[in-house]
């Protein structure tokens, strides 16, 4: 990052400092911990190196609230391009239906964003995960519903009893256009429940 007088922190939370418009440490005074940590690329060794740079400044992060969590959110900005260019280069013999469950997550609410995440799409509603295909599967497509509230989503498409996760799988097109509604339905649901807090 020209002019910046940031340490060296790795290309992805450097490019997630500049995507968020930060250039110097003293902007950084302004953010708690936890938000920066939101911002997608930022990992917790990052946020040492700066918090130690902020130190020898004499400076600090932000003071967040008590109790604030530091918790990974979903870019803020949808990043299609990259999904676009990720799905282009697949090598995945349901590369079609990973194309049509992913249609169909996008079209439930124009505020759902996607990324790449784990190595496969991921979707978020303003920074709150939703849901991520798992692409290690080649017979089914493997849906992870990752999110705090997905237990008290109650659809007979998603198996597990996990804390804070749920799965979802179709085996093939048909299986797809037939799961369609509980699929629309389990991400409206999940959606009005972080609506709500």
């Amino acid at each position: 990052m020209p002019n910046s007088n940031f340490p060296k922190i790795g290309a992805p939370a450097t490019r997630a400092l500049e995507a968020a418009g930060y250039t110097n440490l003293k902007q950084l005074t302004k953010v708690t911990e936890a938000e920066l940590a939101q911002l997608h690329g930022m990992g917790p060794k990052a946020l040492g190196i700066l918090r130690e740079a902020l130190q020898v400044e004499g400076l600090s992060f932000k003071q967040g609230g008590a109790g604030e969590k530091l918790r990974k959110k979903g870019s803020p900005v949808s990043r299609t391009d990259k999904v676009e260019i990720f799905l282009r280069e697949l090598s995945h013999p349901l590369t079609a239906e990973v194309e049509a469950v992913r249609s169909i997550i996008k079209s439930v609410n124009k505020d759902i964003n996607e990324e790449i995440k784990w190595k496969a799409p991921s979707f978020n509603y303003k920074g709150e995960y939703l849901v991520t295909f798992n692409l290690w599967e080649t017979k089914r497509i493997f849906l992870v519903f990752h999110n705090a509230l997905i237990p008290r989503v109650k659809s007979k498409i998603l198996e597990g009893d996990y804390k804070d996760r749920r799965k979802a799988y179709f085996t093939d097109m048909q299986d797809i256009r037939a799961k369609k509604p509980l699929l629309e339905k389990a991400l409206k649901d999940l959606i009005e429940l972080i609506e709500l807090g």
